[in-house]
């Protein structure tokens, strides 16, 4: 028998709006060091969002959504149109009040998962997935921020099939991104984005400081 599921809140910081999942347990929990996550948070933060940390800290919780708050104060944006790295493709819910990112989507989470930060939030799940591991830390110098030093797989990209067949190789990640067996339970995250009116892109340069 797995353990019973518990809803928790993700709130923006102002309040203004929120979501319920019907699971708030993360899943998994990464720091990225990739130019994109980088530009996102920087952009929000110069809206008036949360200053980001140098690496950030993500956590991929279920993607099922059972109650939403604040619709209204809730927009879709993503970075580019066209990105070949496909990173550029994530699509990214902030609330316009206060710029907090209330989740991330990405093709390759296929509707089961969404990331988050919980910096840039109000979290109230169990985020207590231990680091699995330093993800696309290709972009990432000492010019940026301090050097990893938990002792955790690093891995500078996922272009080559032996990254790739690496990172696959550990089970939580497998488990993680693998298709759900059980139902949905309310709405995905990438349905609320349609539900909010879809995704505005910014076309904002690959790598370019905010």
């Amino acid at each position: 028998m797995g353990a019973s599921k518990v809803p928790a809140e993700i709130n923006c910081k102002c309040g203004k709006c929120g979501i319920t999942l019907a699971d708030g347990k993360a899943k998994l929990q990464f720091n990225c060091g990739c130019q994109d996550c980088r530009q996102a948070l920087n952009w929000g933060y110069a809206k008036g969002g949360i200053k980001p940390d140098p690496l950030a800290e993500v956590y991929y919780m279920p993607s099922d959504i059972i109650d939403v708050r604040g619709k209204e104060h809730m927009q879709s944006f993503q970075l580019r149109k066209d990105d070949p790295s496909l990173l550029g493709m994530s699509r990214r819910i902030y609330c316009t009040e206060c710029y907090s990112i209330i989740g991330v989507d990405h093709p390759a989470y296929e509707g089961n998962v969404f990331l988050n930060f919980p910096k840039h939030c109000e979290n109230k799940g169990d985020l207590s997935a231990p680091l699995t591991a330093y993800v696309m830390m290709i972009d990432y110098t000492e010019e940026i921020g301090p050097m990893p030093t938990e002792d955790a797989p690093l891995f500078t990209t996922l272009r080559f099939q032996q990254e790739e067949d690496r990172i696959f190789g550990i089970p939580v990640v497998a488990e993680t991104f693998s298709p759900r067996e059980d139902p949905l339970e309310g709405i995905a995250f990438t349905t609320l984005i349609d539900e909010i009116g879809g995704t505005e892109i910014l076309d904002l340069e690959e790598g370019a400081a905010i």
